[in-house]
């Protein structure tokens, strides 16, 4: 990890609040639209260059209709955001805000070091994993526990291993397990 400075004192304490606050408005905003038994999982992605932090929401319909039409793929569509119906819906205001922010940073006051860069990226993906955790507790706890929460990087090759992390931090022993035996199947994890 990078000397504090390193970062230029960007703010993840409020990088945190913002998500929680925004996540919340994305489900709200989407549940107004739709049944509210019908969405099963909720995902905070970012992308490769850390500029983004976006909402993911899947519903059962679409799972179902993928384990029928497409039984072999069924879980990559379950444990890929950037492939749900409800992909960056809801709250666009706020996780506006919230990309600007990130991107300002980093064209600004990130050096152009890769480590500086990568330190960041794995901060941010903490902070993430952090907001989905008191969501998991707090706007989610009424909902069932197979209620899939994910946390990704939307447009890179991750290391099995971290995804495997993430979904296990934030997910009942059942979901890991799944996602564990599916990630053999496409790593050396």
């Amino acid at each position: 990890m990078l000397p504090k400075a390193a970062m230029k004192d960007f703010d993840f304490d409020r990088l945190h609040r913002d998500i929680v606050a925004a996540a919340r408005q994305a489900f709200t905003d989407v549940l107004t639209q739709r049944p509210v038994d019908d969405l099963c999982a909720f995902a905070i992605y970012s992308d490769s260059g850390a500029m983004t932090v976006c909402p993911a929401m899947c519903t059962t319909g679409f799972l179902a209709e993928k384990a029928r039409d497409a039984p072999d793929e069924y879980l990559f569509y379950k444990y890929s955001p950037s492939e749900w119906p409800l992909e960056g819906a809801g709250a666009e205001e706020a996780f506006g805000r919230i990309c600007r922010m990130l991107r300002e940073h980093l064209f600004h006051d990130i050096d152009d070091s890769e480590q500086a860069f990568h330190a960041f990226q794995q901060r941010l993906m903490e902070t993430c994993v952090q907001a989905q955790a008191e969501l998991r507790e707090s706007l989610f706890a009424k909902r069932a526990d197979d209620f899939l929460l994910l946390v990704t990087i939307s447009d890179d090759d991750e290391p099995a291993q971290a995804l495997q992390s993430r979904v296990k931090r934030l997910n009942n022993a059942r979901i890991a397990d799944e996602f564990d035996a599916w990630a053999h199947t496409w790593s050396n994890a």
